[in-house]
């Protein structure tokens, strides 16, 4: 077939040449085969843009309905863990909720720095849970991981913050005109290829202004990347050494691993969650959505956002407070089994079928 495409485009290049005029000597072969290639490469989109749309309706619904029969029957597998996963994800949200509501009031008048943050790192993780429970419910074990990395960033972040006090609080809200002084330079430089106008002098002014009187409270050190963590917490101010200085640091190899979800590193073609590793599946690309690999980035996401909501939950303790940090840890330790125990009965089945394939082909 493609044989044939590359013959008929020959054939109209040659006819083009024939047909062009004799006097036009400034018409080379070249020009008059790049002329051609470009008029069949147009009219060959508008005609596969032509037909796609004219069948859009048909291609989609059987695109649809394949996903849902597909979730459904991944939902029927995990059902235990993901159920479990949900029901966390909703009394963590529902805590947090409940504190923020009664002294969300009295924080403003008080500077509780540490409540700030604490609480905005919170609802951010409710957010990304939800997230990667969508990923989950997928089959998109890979890009469920990519958000725990950032699940784990913020509970990295909010038990730093929760053990230092108000001060770091502070210099780490304080840290985001930096961040902004940032941005707007970026933004300038490449506004006009982006296609947008550049911003009034006059919100530049104000950015720079604000970001040298932070520079002036805190010293020219503070605009470096995690400059605001105190010099006198850690000598090496990134997120590895702060992962070390919570004791979360064991978790760095799946963090590593996690990375590559989110980089373009030959590892993100390599590893892939979706894919069992050896066996039949080795030599396959994964493009799309699987039923295997959702245990890592499950157990993610529920130990990371117990961490997160112990974090907020134990700055105001109530005995109601302390009784749901206590059914959250519960759940977490019933939720990290189920995972493990779908994952590994997939895998048994996927041996099953690689030493006995003649019988499960008599079977199919």
């Amino acid at each position: 077939m493609a044989n044939d495409r590359n013959d008929w485009l020959l054939s109209l290049i040659l006819d083009r040449v024939r047909n062009s005029k004799a006097s036009d000597s400034s018409t080379s072969v070249d020009k008059i085969a790049q002329e051609t290639v470009s008029m069949v490469v147009l009219r060959c989109a508008e005609l596969i843009v032509k037909n796609v749309k004219s069948n859009l309706e048909e291609i989609l619904d059987k695109r649809r309905s394949y996903e849902r029969q597909f979730e459904e029957r991944l939902l029927e597998r995990w059902k235990k863990p993901i159920d479990l996963l949900e029901i966390l994800v909703e009394i963590c949200f529902e805590a947090g909720a409940e504190l923020n509501n009664e002294c969300r009031s009295t924080v403003a008048r008080s500077n509780d720095y540490v409540f700030m943050v604490l609480t905005a790192l919170h609802a951010r993780s409710c957010q990304t849970s939800h997230e990667i429970l969508a990923l989950l419910k997928s089959g998109l074990a890979d890009g469920a991981h990519a958000r725990w990395r950032t699940l784990h960033e913020i509970a990295v972040i909010a038990a730093f913050i929760k053990n230092q006090g108000q001060e770091t609080a502070k210099r780490y809200l304080d840290y985001g005109i930096i961040e902004s002084h940032k941005e707007i330079r970026e933004y300038q430089e490449h506004c006009s290829r982006l296609g947008y106008e550049p911003l009034a002098e006059k919100e530049l002014e104000a950015i720079r202004q604000r970001f040298e009187e932070t520079l002036r409270a805190y010293g020219k050190s503070f605009q470096q990347e995690y400059g605001w963590v105190p010099e006198n917490i850690l000598i090496q101010r990134n997120f590895a050494a702060i992962e070390e200085h919570v004791k979360l640091g064991h978790l760095r190899p799946y963090y590593r691993m996690a990375c590559h979800n989110v980089h373009s590193g030959p590892k993100g073609i390599e590893l892939r969650l979706g894919l069992l590793r050896g066996g039949s599946e080795k030599t396959l690309l994964l493009a799309g959505p699987s039923n295997y690999g959702l245990a890592d980035p499950g157990q993610g996401a529920a130990i990371s956002l117990n961490q997160i909501t112990t974090c907020l939950l134990s700055i105001r303790p109530t005995i109601e407070r302390l009784s749901t940090m206590k059914a959250i840890e519960e759940l977490v330790t019933e939720i990290n089994p189920a995972f493990v125990e779908v994952q590994m009965q997939i895998e048994k089945e996927e041996k099953l079928r690689e030493d006995h394939p003649k019988q499960n082909a008599k079977k199919e």
